[in-house]
């Protein structure tokens, strides 16, 4: 089970950051965040892949405006697929605008990024290529001491010449 190796893996990665002092994430002006959870495919992918799992590292930024943000996505969406397919992988990098609500705890996000998709096929000959593509969503801050325990419902688009690479994402993440 090389999908359940890697989830153990992934756990005990962010189980470790987590761990992390609190003390030095509140000097600096960058608030770093890990995220895991799970995704919907819908489209073209949600007819050949079953429910799928993502993993992702944030940097945040703050603006000079009240409650605007940058932030910094690294993630890995992962889906078992159907028929020929064996399995369906994104790797991606975005770039973020983060407006976080005066006084409350809700935020909303979206911004651009580059996808590289990976198909693999049961015979072996896998594909992959590069994309641009979108991500948009809503979060709500859970705590607001740090690290702060958040969770993100999200709706991304991967740009693929041929078919829709869609997906919803229900993240859970901590930023320290």
């Amino acid at each position: 089970m090389k999908g359940a190796r890697i989830v153990s893996l992934a756990s005990a990665a962010l189980c470790v950051l987590a761990l992390r002092s609190t003390a030095v994430a509140a000097q600096t002006p960058v608030r770093f965040s890990v995220v895991g959870g799970l995704s919907l495919p819908v489209g073209d992918l949600g007819s050949n892949a079953d429910l799928g799992f993502g993993l992702g590292l944030r940097g945040e930024g703050r603006t000079i405006s009240p409650g605007w943000a940058f932030r910094g996505d690294l993630s890995w969406d992962h889906y078992d697929g159907r028929g020929g397919v064996s399995a369906y992988s994104y790797l991606a990098f975005a770039g973020n605008l983060v407006h976080h609500e005066a006084g409350g705890r809700l935020y909303e996000f979206g911004g651009l990024g580059i996808y590289n998709s990976r198909v693999a096929f049961t015979d072996a000959l896998d594909r992959s290529d590069a994309n641009l593509g979108v991500q948009m969503g809503l979060g709500l801050d859970l705590s607001s001491k740090v690290p702060n325990v958040f969770t993100e419902f999200g709706l991304t688009s991967a740009f693929t010449s041929g078919r829709s690479s869609v997906w919803f994402p229900v993240r859970l993440g901590v930023r320290f």
